[in-house]
């Protein structure tokens, strides 16, 4: 779930993402001078490197197969349609080497394509989303599969909304996934609009609902929910296995389950150190969001749901389950993603706000940013 609000400095509530930032603004990053284009080097060298600076959101990174590039979702503010493109950049940072906008609709629709997904054979699937501008919520959303990077050769293998068998309605999906060269998995969700006051801009929840798993060599392939997987908050998979991995609502277990045999196993479990989410596989190394302004629990108007505004990266060997936290400064991380050789990890780093309350005495909260930009950190 993904909230674009203000975050109270207790209970551990919000941040921002497709619905909420596809069709709205929200908020900004500080304002800074990039370097001169064609640069592949970062922004900021200091750990973690900050790798963009925009008006806006940038979120979703994933790694190319071979390590050669990062794509990514880019708000474009200055741009009428406000569009979420996708981005390209060198794997160090530096200038965009790509910018594909007006997909899958064009400048009279807010467009925005996210969760994007290369493949090992060079293909790209991503989620796309239109709707009008100044919208509250998308009106068109479905997974995508292109042959190749360049997403405006991509044709639509599932639309939303729909209801897999045994299971609750989707409206969309989120943490896009390779299990094979011929099916992909994700967690299916739903989005809420709900405005908190008369006055308040409109916030948009993200729910999770379910892993998903889709065929996408079979045109009108029917999605099918991994069993045990309601009110899913990631998944991840790991090359030549039949397994994925997820994370539950309020759990701090990561979980694997084998598909042919169905056997269930708890792969770690984070324990004090909180609330686990945003998971991702690469080279045996499990990373994953742990603890942080997360709480689970259920929401008088929608039911039960997962409020977050992001945690701490934390980077597990899978064989000796070594767990290493790393610093995440003045900032909490989203949706981080391991290199291909799982050297290097790419997040998305939401800054922390101190605001003096008028009281008195003074006090001060903690609010969370509601757009984030990425972070690169070295070999952890």
């Amino acid at each position: 779930m993904r909230k674009c609000s203000k975050v109270p400095s207790a209970g551990g509530i919000g941040a921002p993402l497709l619905a909420a930032c596809l069709l709205l603004a929200c908020g900004h990053t500080d304002p800074a001078t990039p370097p001169p284009y064609g640069t592949d080097t970062p922004f900021d060298p200091a750990p973690p490197q900050r790798l963009t600076y925009n008006g806006a959101a940038d979120r979703g990174a994933a790694w190319l197969a071979d390590g050669s590039g990062l794509v990514y979702s880019a708000q474009q503010v200055a741009r009428p349609d406000r569009d979420v493109c996708l981005a390209l950049l060198p794997p160090t940072g530096g200038s965009q080497r790509g910018l594909w906008c007006d997909i899958p609709d064009g400048e009279t629709q807010t467009d925005a394509i996210e969760f994007a997904a290369p493949g090992s054979d060079g293909r790209l699937a991503f989620v796309a989303a239109s709707g009008s501008i100044g919208g509250t919520s998308p009106v068109r959303v479905a997974i995508a599969l292109g042959p190749s990077l360049d997403p405006r050769d991509a044709e639509m293998v599932r639309t939303f909304p729909y209801t897999p068998e045994g299971s609750t309605p989707q409206e969309g999906a989120e943490h896009l996934r390779w299990l094979e060269p011929t099916r992909l998995a994700y967690v299916g969700e739903q989005f809420r609009v709900r405005f908190p006051c008369p006055s308040c801009d409109a916030d948009t929840l993200r729910i999770g609902q379910a892993v998903t798993l889709l065929e996408i060599t079979t045109p009108g392939a029917v999605p099918l929910v991994v069993p045990g997987t309601g009110h899913a908050t990631g998944v991840a998979t790991e090359p030549g296995t039949d397994a994925v991995f997820y994370t539950l609502g309020g759990d701090t277990r990561v979980f694997r389950r084998t598909l042919a045999s169905g056997v269930v196993e708890v792969v770690h479990d984070f324990g004090a150190a909180g609330v686990v989410r945003d998971i991702h596989i690469a080279d045996r190394r499990l990373a994953a969001v742990v603890g942080g302004r997360v709480a689970f629990g259920t929401d008088p108007q929608f039911g039960p749901l997962q409020w977050d505004s992001g945690g701490v990266v934390h980077v597990v060997d899978l064989d000796s389950g070594e767990d290493i936290r790393l610093d995440p400064g003045a900032r909490l991380f989203r949706r981080p993603a391991l290199s291909p050789s799982g050297e290097a990890l790419v997040a998305e780093g939401y800054p922390l706000i101190l605001v003096a309350l008028p009281t008195i005495p003074v006090t001060v909260d903690t609010t969370v940013g509601k757009a984030g930009d990425l972070f690169l950190y070295g070999a952890p």
